[in-house]
C-alpha cells in the first residue's frame, strides 16, 4: 500500500512538473521596451527650488510647486510642442485660446517677469483671482478658462505656498495679447448663480 501511494504521489508531482512547463512553453513572450522606443523620454518636469536657503521658505514653496503640478497648471498655461510641453518657457502662457461669450482669452504668464508676467501685480492681486476669480480691475475670470471656483476652497496658507513658488521661477519675457473683447464687470449676485461661489472680490 505504501509502495503504492509513493507511485501516487510521484505520478501527480510528473504531472503537475510537466502542466507547469507546457504552461510556460504555450504563454506568448515578453520584452521590455528600450526607453528609445517612446516617443519621448521622462526627464523634464516642473521646475524644482534650488535658490532658497532658508529651509521654511523652501519648504512652503515646494508645497506649491506640489500644488501647482497636482493642479495642472501646465496644461493651459504653458505652449505645446510635438514632444508635449515646452519646460522652457514653464507658465509662460500662450499655449491655450478659448473663446466664450466674454471674449477669446489667451492663457496668461505666470512667471515672474516684470514686464509681462506676475512681476506686474501685487501678491494681494495674485491671490484674489485665485480665491475669487476677479482681476485687479474688477473682472471676473472667465471660468471657461479658468475654473477658479475650484481653488476656493484652498487655505490661505496653500494660495501663499503657490505664490512663493511662482515667484521663484525663472522669469520668461513672453508677451500675451489681451482679450479681443473685454467682460463688463460681473457682480456677487451673477457669481454666485453662474458658479456657487460667495467669494466674489473678497
Amino acid at each position: 500500500m505504501k509502495r503504492f501511494l509513493k507511485w501516487a504521489a510521484g505520478l501527480i508531482l510528473l504531472i503537475a512538473v510537466c502542466a507547469f512547463l507546457a504552461f510556460l512553453y504555450f504563454i506568448p513572450p515578453f520584452f521590455t521596451t528600450p526607453p528609445e522606443e517612446f516617443s519621448k523620454a521622462v526627464r523634464e518636469a516642473a521646475p524644482p527650488v534650488t535658490d532658497i536657503t532658508d529651509p521654511a521658505e523652501r519648504l512652503l514653496a515646494e508645497r506649491g510647486r506640489y500644488i501647482v503640478v497636482g493642479t495642472g497648471c501646465i496644461g493651459c498655461h504653458a505652449q505645446n510642442g510635438p514632444q508635449g510641453p515646452d519646460y522652457s518657457k514653464y507658465l509662460a502662457g500662450g499655449g491655450l485660446k478659448i473663446t466664450s461669450a466674454r471674449g477669446t482669452i489667451v492663457s496668461r504668464n505666470l512667471t515672474p517677469d516684470k514686464e509681462t508676467g506676475l512681476g506686474l501685480r501685487s501678491d494681494d492681486e495674485v491671490k484674489r483671482v485665485l480665491r475669487s476669480g476677479v482681476f485687479p480691475d474688477g473682472h471676473i475670470v472667465s471660468y471657461t478658462a479658468m475654473p477658479w471656483a475650484n481653488f476656493s476652497n484652498w487655505t490661505e496658507e496653500d494660495r501663499h505656498a503657490v505664490l512663493v513658488y511662482l515667484r521663484r521661477l525663472k522669469p520668461v519675457r513672453h508677451a500675451i495679447p489681451d482679450p479681443i473683447s473685454t467682460p463688463a464687470p460681473v457682480g456677487p449676485d451673477i457669481i454666485e448663480r453662474d458658479y456657487g461661489s460667495k467669494d466674489y472680490g473678497k
